[in-house]
């Protein structure tokens, strides 16, 4: 069954503050009509505890209130804002947002203090939204820029990390699915492989269809990543290549695309599985050389 360590953490340490550019949210919102001309925005603020880091690595976001100076402030907050409608955290581009605020029958469940990771490099533009009675009164927003640098997704193969360890990376719903990485060593051979599981999904149910959102999903996040495939298509041609370039025995029952770049070589496979062994297309990979 489906089982990874999910990689989460709180700290305190707060390092920047957010600017304040609302154009595209302003622009969604008109639909809702807010009145923010007319009522006084909360000194609610988003921190990160970086605005720099690499694919794959945790991003922790904290709420801070500007104005508050007291002891405390992680269970101060919750108390103060507890009357708002709602408190959306939303990352530019997707069309999940994560709401902050649940009201629930006899009271609430309040987040101050998350962590996030992106999957593909880039400058994201994050966003924090509080309203009540259809009046924003909580906006602020800031940039985090992340890398790819590593030789395989957040794997550097002289220097690899958790190994054995199968680490799942929470992306907090805004993609709908999140990945799984596990890198090994078998047999003096060095590899890695990238699966996906998705939100929505009962894996203790059988899913048909499943597998082909597992294989769109692979296939659409690594040839973002490393462009298009170097082989697919001819399975004669994707079983040579994948003996050639490969030295892990890997169970499979086909290769459908092999990825080259200048560390690493990439093969997305697949393997029928039962019922109790979910995953049947994964993405494998083996330092060159």
């Amino acid at each position: 069954m489906l089982k990874y360590l999910s990689v989460f953490a709180f700290s305190t340490l707060l390092v920047f503050s957010c600017s304040d550019k609302y154009e595209q949210l302003d622009q969604d919102d008109k639909d809702k009509e807010p009145k923010e001309e007319t009522v006084k925005p909360l000194p609610l603020h988003l921190i990160a505890d970086t605005k720099k880091a690499g694919i794959y690595d945790m991003v922790l976001f904290t709420l801070k209130d500007s104005t508050y100076k007291g002891p405390n402030e992680s269970m101060v907050v919750p108390l103060i804002y507890s009357n708002l409608d709602s408190l959306i955290w939303q990352v530019e581009g997707s069309s999940q947002k994560f709401n902050l605020l649940r009201q629930q029958a006899g009271g609430y469940s309040f987040t101050t203090e998350w962590g996030h990771h992106f999957y593909l490099p880039g400058t994201y533009k994050i966003f924090l939204s509080g309203y009540k009675d259809n009046n924003r009164l909580v906006r602020d927003s800031m940039n985090v820029n992340i890398s790819a640098s590593a030789d395989f997704l957040n794997v550097s193969w002289d220097q690899v990390k958790n190994l054995g360890q199968n680490t799942g990376y929470t992306s907090n719903g805004t993609l709908g699915y999140e990945f799984h990485i596990l890198t090994e060593k078998k047999d003096d051979v060095l590899f890695s492989g990238l699966r996906v599981s998705f939100d929505s999904t009962d894996y203790m149910k059988p899913n048909p269809g499943l597998a082909d959102k597992e294989q769109a999903a692979l296939s659409a996040y690594i040839t973002q990543l490393y462009g298009k495939a170097a082989f697919e298509g001819d399975e004669a041609v994707l079983n040579q290549q994948f003996k050639q370039l490969f030295k892990s025995s890997v169970a499979k029952d086909k290769v459908l695309k092999i990825w080259k770049t200048k560390k690493s070589n990439i093969a997305l496979l697949y393997q029928k599985r039962e019922f109790d062994d979910i995953f049947q297309y994964w993405v494998h990979a083996e330092p060159i050389g």
